[in-house]
């Protein structure tokens, strides 16, 4: 054994270039070929992103922007319908629109004023600028509520509605005069039926009134001012986050009561009695309930409209509420 392990030794080399020369002689196998498609590493960041659904763009999805302000215009649209009714009983019981009207704006501050007080709303960030700046859109509000109110203690209120159908036009001619933000053709053409239909309404109306007429038509004047002038001395306070659109009608009532409790008490000589109805039956109760109620109602609309204009521009503004009255 000993000596065949000697022998293998020694004969070794020889075997071992014997099969070095065998193995150049075979071919060597084919290599494996690679797939000619790159391998795909996956990126450190690819797996956190997750894959984008499928979309179907047939199918058009109304904006969040879109769907706010048409829920702030049918509110609008809802609470001025139910106050309209409220205001004109109220008128034909109690012939008092100043003071009717400066009972509306106080119920409306005092609601205001109450949840700012215990925190349910936040607090606006009132300074003497923001005061100054508020003076004419308070001014035209004003203006446009009073003249609206004595307007429907003369005419029917279809007729008043019809009246103010013209708004759009002195907005569209306002916002040329004062910002000189002008508007296609069209638009001012499709004013002209409006115009036109407030004039034919006007010679053909039963319970038609110069006084009526005139102070429906002046609220067109001051509500289009007012919009306008919302626009103009108000940009500066657009980034301020208290100053909401409920926190800004707000500031506005109690502006307006301020301004109109002098006024007011000079043309109604003092604040008149419940009992000073139109009618004898009426009991001074019934008059309080639907002094309240309207003065509820009528907040309630014009804070949802104070939502709807901080979302659109007074023009648009303005044809929506000619919509609003038809």
């Amino acid at each position: 054994m000993i000596a065949f392990s000697h022998a293998a030794l020694a004969v070794s080399p020889a075997a071992s270039r014997a099969l070095l020369a065998a193995r150049r002689r075979v071919p060597a196998a084919a290599p494996i070929r690679q797939s000619r498609l790159p391998a795909v590493v996956p990126h450190a960041s690819s797996a956190a992103i997750p894959p984008e659904p499928a979309s179907n763009s047939s199918v058009p999805v109304p904006s969040v922007s879109r769907l706010r302000i048409g829920f702030y215009f049918g509110l609008w649209y809802l609470f001025n319908v139910i106050f309209n009714v409220l205001n004109k009983s109220t008128l034909n019981l109690w012939a008092f629109p100043w003071t009717l009207s400066l009972v509306q704006l106080g119920v409306g501050s005092s609601y205001c004023a109450l949840l700012w007080i215990l925190n349910l709303r936040k607090r606006p960030n009132v300074t003497w600028g923001l005061l100054r700046a508020m003076v004419l859109p308070v001014l035209g509000h004003l203006a446009g509520h009073v003249l609206t109110c004595v307007s429907f203690s003369h005419v029917a209120i279809s007729f008043a509605h019809i009246v103010k159908s013209a708004e759009p036009a002195f907005g569209a001619v306002g916002a040329a005069l004062a910002t000189g933000e002008v508007y296609p053709l069209g638009v001012y053409a499709s004013l002209i039926p409006v115009i036109v239909g407030v004039a034919l309404s006007a010679v053909s109306e039963l319970t038609f009134t110069w006084w009526g007429f005139v102070t429906a038509m002046l609220s067109n004047v001051a509500f289009a001012a007012r919009n306008i002038f919302t626009k103009i001395t108000m940009k500066d306070y657009k980034k301020d986050e208290t100053l909401t659109a409920q926190n800004m009608y707000g500031l506005t009532s109690i502006m307006a009561f301020l301004f109109e409790l002098p006024m007011a008490m000079i043309a109604d000589r003092g604040i008149p009695s419940l009992a000073a109805t139109r009618l004898a039956s009426t009991a001074p109760s019934t008059v309080l309930t639907y002094l309240v109620a309207s003065a509820c109602f009528y907040h309630l609309y014009n804070e949802t409209s104070y939502l709807a204009l901080a979302e659109v521009s007074p023009i648009t503004f303005s044809v929506a509420n000619t919509f609003k009255r038809v």
